[in-house]
Formats: C-alpha cells, structure tokens, sequence
C-alpha cells in the first residue's frame, strides 16, 4: 500500500489516486468525523424550487403585458422566497376571457388575476376555487366603468345612445360587457334599439374604436378611459360602479402554498408591483364581495329581450 501525503485534512489522498477517487475518500472522512457543510458550500443542499403559473388576460398587447408583468412576478417570487416558498412563477397570458376561466377551473394554472365576471363564471362551473385577495382602489374595493364618446360627439347621456353604434369588449368583460349592458337596460335602451352594437375583446380596441368615430360609443373600465381620453380625444357620458379585480387560486392547491400567497398578496407595498396592476394593494375578499356582479349579469340578461 502507498504511503500517505497529507499536506491537510483536504489534499489527503494515496499517492497515485486518481482526483476522482482522492474527492470520494474525502467525502467519506468527512462525514465519519462528523462534518457539516454550510450554506453556500458546493455540498450545500438548496431549497427545491416549486414551479408556480400566474394566469392573466390581454387587456392590452401581449408583448406589453410580459414587460408590465416582470416587476409583480419578481416581486412574489422575492417575498415567497420569504415565506419559505421558493419559486419561479410562470405568466400566462390568456387572449381570451374563456380560456382563462378554463385553465383554472381545470386546474392548468395555479392562480390568476382575473375580472369579476370571470370569477363569477368560473365559480359556476367549479365551486371549489378559492378567492385569495382582491385589489384595493385607495381602499376601496370598487371602481369605475366607463362608457365614452368622440369629444366631439354630441351624444351627451346614455339616453342619447338610442339609433347608435356601440362597441363592446369581450363578450366575458365586466365593464366592458355585463355591467354597460345592465345601464343600458335600465335607461330602457336594449340591442334591438341601438344602429349596430360589437364586442371588440380588448378594452384599448373599444377605445381605439371611438376614437376613429368606427363606433359611436364604448365600454371600458376607468383606466384604459384615463389612458387614451386626452390623446385619442374621448369623453365619458356615463360612469358605473364595479366591483375589484379578484386573485384566485385553483382547486387543490396546497394549504401552505395558499396561505403564503394570500400573505405575499395582502402585505404588497412594493411601488413596482402595484404599478403593474394599477392599484394601492390588496384586500381581504369575500364570495359575497361579488354578490353586485351577479346583479348585473342577471340584469344584463334583458339586453337581448324584446318588448
């Protein structure tokens, strides 16, 4: 047998060892001498990442969307992180409302920021989904949409909306759809009397719609009104009341997966973050929190009917 070089405890190895071999007999030493490596060290064990989804919509370009996103995903896998959760969240954009509330309600994605009648619907069809936050508007847990004209136009209320043509969003859009309706109802207009009536899926659409004069009136919520009102030249004829955007999360994710999420969501002050979303941050939520939401699409259910 060689004799031993032993220049330290780590270049011990018998002469004419192979390296291979020379790591393997360290290793081995170390542990029979009780030896614990630290965090940081090669032999240090990581956390194991647990990938995470986060559905959205486009309300806007979906290139748009991936760049406006990046701070809120960096942001909760940063606070995760904190709460012993370490994950790299993929975004997924949805271009239509329906394939979002699909891929929750099946179970395809983990959470989503979703609008209120898609948390409605998609608790319709599967009760077991579970409400994680909703977002704060300064507090509040309402806003505004909006239903605007050319600045121009001399349409100057809803009741001047009879003979025209307006445009929609998606035909699963909050304000953009069921709410607008649900006014139009009760100022006595219903399809039948309008000229022309479309749903254009994207809120900057209807927007953009207006604009060109394509359409004599749109729905949209407050933001993407604020958004284009001075440079596309919009006025608004009519606001309405809406209940917040809610965050969800499927059926059967984990308890310690839920809870950390809803604590990351309800503890966001990061500026960056509630850029992203346009909000002030996040609120406790209830199901009965879109109890008004229900109203609306049962309200807007008229709009169809006929005298």
């Amino acid at each position: 047998m060689h004799l031993l070089r032993q220049k330290s405890l780590f270049s011990l190895r018998p002469v004419g060892a192979s390296p291979r071999l020379s790591l393997v007999n360290t290793l081995v030493l170390l542990f029979l001498l009780g030896f614990q490596p630290v965090a940081g060290s090669p032999t240090a064990i990581s956390p194991s990442i647990e990938p995470l989804s986060l559905g959205v919509y486009a309300h806007i370009r979906s290139t748009e969307m991936i760049k406006k996103m990046r701070p809120l995903r960096e942001y909760l896998e940063k606070k995760l992180a904190a709460e012993g959760v370490f994950t790299r969240i993929r975004i997924r954009i949805f271009p239509t409302y329906d394939g979002a509330i699909r891929a929750l309600t099946e179970g395809e994605v983990d959470f989503v920021r979703f609008g209120p009648v898609s948390y409605v619907l998609a608790k319709q069809s599967n009760p077991r989904i579970k409400l994680l936050a909703m977002e704060s508007n300064d507090g509040k847990k309402w806003f505004n949409g909006v239903i605007s004209v050319p600045s121009d136009s001399p349409v100057r209320s809803i009741d001047d909306l009879k003979g025209r043509r307006v445009a929609f969003g998606s035909k699963s859009s909050t304000t953009g759809r069921y709410l607008a309706q649900a006014a139009l109802v009760k100022a006595g207009i219903r399809a039948h009397q309008l000229a022309a009536h479309a749903y254009l899926g994207r809120h900057d659409k209807v927007a953009f719609a207006v604009a060109s004069k394509s359409y004599d009136a749109g729905a949209t919520n407050e933001n993407t009104y604020s958004k284009y009102a001075e440079k596309k030249g919009l006025r608004k004829i009519l606001e309405f009341p809406c209940v917040t955007k809610p965050w969800v999360a499927r059926e059967g994710l984990a308890a310690r997966l839920f809870s950390a999420l809803r604590s990351t969501l309800l503890s966001m002050k990061d500026e960056s973050a509630l850029e992203t979303i346009k909000r002030s941050g996040l609120l406790a939520a209830e199901d009965s929190d879109y109890d008004l939401i229900r109203e609306a699409m049962e309200a807007s259910s008229e709009f169809y009917s006929k005298p």
